[in-house]
């Protein structure tokens, strides 16, 4: 396996990354896919294994920091779902015309709130021929919300408000590290774990909370009609489970539906519950790159039911 550092412009904003091409890929057109790693997340963090498995089977795999995160030009901590659409977006057209690259096979593949703006990215850019997303939602606010009594979520919206019209007229808002915006305890043990990571050891505005309330991909299913896997841990506390279940409910065939039993968050980076993980999303982009590249032909695949791993 090759792994390229590379860099491209989103926007006017340098966007750095890594390109991972497979030996036996060198010199002909392979299928590729770009990877949407999750909150305030960086390429070298959780998601490189999923790079290198991918990679290694026969595909070429672009991963990168969105802008104001990691290595990527842009206000340090700033988190608009918008403006990571469009990243991903450009990031697609950076892979499209790599020499390696097929450029009708285009997977895409999002992890948690990457895989929220992957939805969006699918909906709208028909470059994307197959989409894959992981520990995701489909609503922000459900999420943020869910443990909230009606008039508690009145005051958190009036408060997120007062917030946002402070930094309206002073242009000053409150920042805050990243752990305290993911405050579940599962979310607690990886900061724990990673807590000299300087790419997490950063502060972020707490307006992100309001961002994250409005975005609701959910709504963007109707316009998604390309093959559509979505993996969900049974024990997730981030994005609990029933964010998969209602996404499958309201996503359009063809799509499948994969629950690991057991399986919190941040373990499906790692260990048995990653491996069980990664062979279903493998074998899922296998299948349509073949369909893809090989006839041109997508949209064979009519789905399956929702189920989990034995």
């Amino acid at each position: 396996m090759i792994v390229k550092p590379i860099s491209f412009l989103s926007e006017n904003c340098k966007i750095a990354g890594n390109l991972y091409l497979p030996k036996n890929g060198v010199g002909k057109k392979i299928p590729g896919i770009v990877l949407c790693h999750g909150f305030a997340g960086v390429k070298e963090l959780l998601i490189p294994a999923y790079a290198e498995k991918f990679a290694a089977n026969g595909f070429a795999v672009l991963a990168f920091d969105y802008r104001g995160f990691g290595a990527s030009d842009g206000e340090q901590g700033r988190l608009v779902p918008r403006l990571q659409v469009e990243d991903i977006k450009n990031a697609i057209t950076f892979l499209a015309t790599q020499v390696e690259v097929d450029e009708e096979c285009i997977g895409l593949w999002g992890t948690s709130y990457g895989g929220a703006n992957a939805i969006v990215v699918a909906s709208s850019d028909s470059r994307v021929k197959c989409l894959c997303v992981q520990l995701t939602f489909g609503d922000g606010e459900r999420v943020i919300t869910a443990n909230m009594s009606a008039a508690e979520v009145i005051r958190f919206k009036e408060m997120l408000a007062k917030m946002q019209s402070k930094k309206e007229q002073t242009g000053k808002e409150m920042m805050v590290p990243i752990s305290k915006v993911l405050s579940d305890e599962q979310s607690k043990k990886f900061f724990q774990e990673y807590a000299n990571s300087p790419s997490l050891n950063i502060k972020i505005p707490f307006l992100t909370v309001a961002e994250t309330m409005k975005h609701k991909p959910e709504l963007f299913l109707k316009n998604i009609t390309i093959p559509f896997l979505i993996v969900g841990a049974e024990k997730d506390s981030v994005n609990p489970v029933t964010e998969s279940y209602n996404l499958y409910s309201a996503a359009v065939a063809p799509k499948e539906l994969f629950i690991i039993k057991d399986a919190t968050h941040f373990e499906l980076y790692s260990g048995k519950y990653f491996t069980q993980a990664i062979e279903k999303e493998l074998a899922w982009f296998k299948y349509i790159s073949a369909a893809c590249c090989g006839n041109k032909a997508m949209g064979v695949y009519q789905g399956g039911e929702a189920h989990s791993p034995p």
